[in-house]
Formats: structure tokens, sequence, C-alpha cells
């Protein structure tokens, strides 16, 4: 008896099984798309679709987890990046996505946020890292037998669903910060944990670095002849983690640069000004170099930024820029905002999340120009505390997270 015909249909791409030939048959038979066109169609669909396209048969569920696959899906993924949204909901971490606009203007249309996955959650409190090369890392605070609490850390894959609790930092310190770094040359993403010596200090302890990807998940000691300060937030530039402390030995501010493929230290005295944006502002991505943007909800209508020109030197710039009078007022009106980040296209961006719908404001240092974009998708999340992160692509590699 002949079976019925399916059909998996995927942004434009169909693929039908024609007859009902055992499963060996057709899997030794010749593809009726060759492999190399197969891996170039897939390699510009979303990444909903390519875990569709995985299920159609043994040999594209192999082909699409190919290296040279999930390499060029990434390289065409970073052309389209996205925004990532993520709030806590009724013991669960949600996770959504939208187009990023690039470079809109007043008659831009509305992003939506699509849903990617949820993560059981039953967290005190909770960070979550920047959007590093498709993945996050959640740390949160969990309560344990007889009063105590414990430190969790998870990697998650939100375009593909997946989630890694990381094993447990063996250390005898009271508290550990992790952030998360990826290495260009080798493509390795890799998780950095310092420790606080104790309660009563905010000192660094030790140093451990995690691997991602290596099957067997171990973290490593690291030595760093910087005493300093545990830090507490951090950016991933090219390869090298960026965070402000404060020397422990002779009480000098600076920038500490962590290389994540030699796993080296080193760091940068800055001055006060400097130490302080760094400090109380914002980390961010500018040009490929480390910026340092200060923001103060009295927005007067300027915008200054700090820039590590050469950090061998060291040499900063300060940019300052001007908007036409009124316009964030007219725009924003007195509603409170968050600042969220940059754009490739060096566009500041806003998050809005009071308003109904939400929106989010591009301010354009370039064109001088401020736009709000309405969003939708995200209405569930009223009144609950949104993180968004800029710049999210997707990664469909399954081997990161096994």
């Amino acid at each position: 008896m002949r079976k019925r015909r399916k059909t998996v249909s995927e942004d434009r791409l169909t693929i039908t099984q024609r007859n009902a030939r055992p499963e060996n048959e057709r899997e030794n038979s010749s593809p009726h798309i060759p492999v190399d066109q197969t891996i170039d169609i897939c390699s510009r669909l979303q990444a909903k679709s390519v875990a569709a396209c995985r299920c159609v048969s043994k040999l594209w569920a192999s082909t699409l987890r190919l290296s040279h696959f999930n390499e060029l899906f990434l390289t065409r993924s970073l052309a389209r990046p996205q925004i990532l949204f993520a709030y806590k909901k009724h013991g669960r971490f949600c996770f959504f996505s939208s187009p990023q606009p690039q470079n809109p203007d007043e008659n831009s249309s509305p992003i939506v946020a699509d849903y990617h996955m949820k993560l059981s959650f039953d967290g005190l409190f909770c960070e979550m890292s920047e959007s590093v090369h498709g993945l996050v890392c959640l740390i949160y605070t969990k309560e344990i037998p007889r009063g105590r609490t414990e430190t969790v850390r998870v990697i998650c894959n939100p375009s593909t669903g997946q989630s890694l609790p990381l094993p447990k930092v063996t250390t005898k310190g009271t508290k550990v910060i992790s952030y998360l770094g990826y290495d260009p040359v080798d493509k390795q993403l890799k998780v950095l944990s310092m420790t606080r010596r104790h309660e009563y200090t905010w000192a660094c302890g030790g140093h451990q670095i995690l691997t991602l990807g290596t099957r067997e998940l171990s973290w490593r000691m690291i030595y760093c002849r910087i005493p300093h300060d545990l830090p507490r937030k951090s950016i991933c530039i090219n390869g090298v983690l960026y965070y402000p402390a404060t020397n422990r030995s002779s009480g000098d501010s600076m920038i500490v640069c962590f290389d994540v493929r030699s796993e080296s230290f080193k760091s940068i005295i800055v001055v006060e000004d400097v130490y302080r944006a760094a400090r109380d502002g914002y980390l961010i991505d500018y040009n490929g170099k480390l910026g340092l943007f200060e923001w103060d909800f009295d927005f007067d209508g300027s915008l200054e930024l700090l820039v590590l020109e050469d950090a061998e030197k060291p040499e900063w710039s300060k940019h300052t820029y001007v908007f036409p009078p009124n316009l964030w007022e007219d725009i924003v009106g007195n509603t409170e905002v968050h600042f969220v980040g940059v754009t490739r296209t060096n566009e500041f961006v806003f998050w809005i999340e009071r308003m109904m719908p939400s929106c989010v404001v591009y301010c354009n240092i370039e064109r001088k120009t401020i736009v709000r974009v309405g969003l939708y998708g995200l209405e569930a999340g009223k009144n609950r505390k949104v993180y968004t992160r800029l710049d999210h692509v997707e990664n469909v590699n399954l081997e990161l997270l096994l």
C-alpha cells in the first residue's frame, strides 16, 4: 500500500518524499538535491527551519550537522542580527527574538518578537550575559536544604532550544562571577570564572576557565599576576574580555584585558574619569574597539563616548554627539528608558517597557536622528524585567552544548 506523500515546507523550501521505498534504500540512493546545494540553501534559512530540515532524513540530519554548514550558517546569520529578549514568568525563563532594524527611520514598521524556548527556573536572583556568538549564560541563585543557597550557571542557545548546566566551580570563595567569551581564531567559546576571597572583601581569589564543546566539561585553574577586585561587568570584543577593576596592591584604577585564546591577563592603567565611566557607565563595542558610555536619565540632547584607540600606549579618544534641541523629548517624552547597547552601525539603542506596545528607540549618531520603533509579541512579559540584548545571531551548532 502506497504511503501518502509527506511534505515539509519552511521559508520557501519544499522537500518531498515521492514514494514509500524503505528507509535504507532511500538513504543509499542519490539525493534529489546535491549536498553542496542543500548546504547552501539551508544556510539561508532561519534556525527553526533548519531544525525542521534535520527531521527530513538521516542524510539531511548528518549533512546539517557538518561543521562546514554550521560555519556557513553563522556567517550568514551575522549579516541579519536580531534582538534577543528574555524574562522570567511562572517558574520559567522565556526567550524571544525579533529582527534588528537596520538604519530605521520614522517610516519603519513595528517589529514582532518570536518565541524561542523556555527554561525551568527556580532561582531567587538572576543575571544574563550578553549574547556571545548566539549563546547566553544565565547565572542565578537557588535555595538548597538547610537554609543555604548555591549559584547555578546555565549556558543557553535560544536558536536550538538547548541548555547546559555547567559543573560547579571548585572554590572556597563566597561568590563566583562568570563571563562568556569567544575566541575568533580557534573558534572556541569559553567561560571565565572568578571567585571572591571572602565575604568581607571584594578581592578576587582565583581564576578558572572552561571550554565549551569539549564533551567532558571541567574547570581549569589559570594564573593572573594582577591582584584585583572582583569585577561587576565585562564585554567581549574580538577575542578579548574587558572589565574595570582596582589593583589591590597599588590602588591603581585599570581596565583588565583577558585574551580568550591565550588565557592571559594584562591591564591598562586609566585616569579617574575613564575609570568612573567604566565603573558607573556601560562597556560597549564601538567599531570593534572598547567604548565607555555614561547614560544620564536627564538626557540633554548630547552623547559623550570614550573609545580605546590603542591599548598599548594606551590612547583614548572622546566623541561628543549633539542632537537637535527637544528631539529626545518629542520622541520619548518623560517615559523611563533603559540603555541597551550600540549596534554595529553605531546606533545607540534604548528600551521603553512601560509603553504598550513596548518600544525600542534608536539614536543614530551619524545622522543625528532619534526613531521610536514599536515592538509586539512581549505582552506576556508586561511589568516584568525584560533582558534585552543586541546583535544576537542564530547559532545552529548542536555540538556546543552536548
